[in-house]
C-alpha cells in the first residue's frame, strides 16, 4: 500500500470514528495505517483505545508489541506479545516479535526459543550449542 493510502486510511478512519466512536476495529485500522507511516506514538494510542474495547484482539496486542519496538520499549513490546500469547498462544507473529524484544533486551537464549516456536520447532535445534557458545564468547569480551 503507498503512503496516499495509508494517510486516506487514516482520515477516513478518523470520520468514521466520529459516528462510530466505540468500534475497535476503526481504531485497529487507524493504527495499522499510522504506524505504517511511522507515526507510532499515534498508532500506540489508537491499539490502546482498539484494545479498551476490545481485550481479547490479539492481533492488536501483537502490533502493538511490532510499534513498542519501533519505539525501542522492548520491555512494554514484550508484555504486548505475552498478552497477544495468552490469547492466541500458536500465534507466530507474536512469538517473532517476542523474540525480537528479547533480543534486544539481550535476553538471546529466550529470544531463540520464541524463534523457535514461531518456526514450530519444539526441540532444540542442531545450531543451538554453536549459537549458545557464540553468545558466551560475545558476552565474555563485553
Amino acid at each position: 500500500m503507498s503512503l496516499n493510502r495509508y494517510k486516506e486510511t487514516v482520515v477516513n478512519c478518523n470520520k468514521a470514528l466520529g459516528i462510530h466512536a466505540n468500534n475497535h476495529k476503526l481504531w485497529y485500522d487507524r493504527g495499522d495505517a499510522l504506524a505504517n507511516l511511522g507515526r507510532y506514538e499515534e498508532a500506540i494510542a489508537s491499539f490502546d483505545k482498539a484494545l479498551e474495547l476490545e481485550p481479547q484482539d490479539y492481533a492488536a496486542w501483537v502490533f502493538r508489541g511490532v510499534v513498542l519496538i519501533h519505539l525501542h520499549l522492548y520491555e512494554e513490546a514484550l508484555s504486548s506479545c505475552n498478552k497477544a500469547l495468552e490469547i492466541q498462544p500458536d500465534d507466530r507473529e507474536a512469538w517473532t516479535f517476542r523474540g525480537a524484544a528479547l533480543s534486544h533486551l539481550g535476553r538471546y537464549e529466550e529470544g531463540y526459543h520464541s524463534y523457535d516456536k514461531a518456526l514450530g520447532i519444539e526441540e532444540k535445534s542442531l545450531f543451538r550449542k554453536p549459537i549458545q557458545r557464540l553468545i558466551g564468547f560475545f558476552n565474555r569480551r563485553n
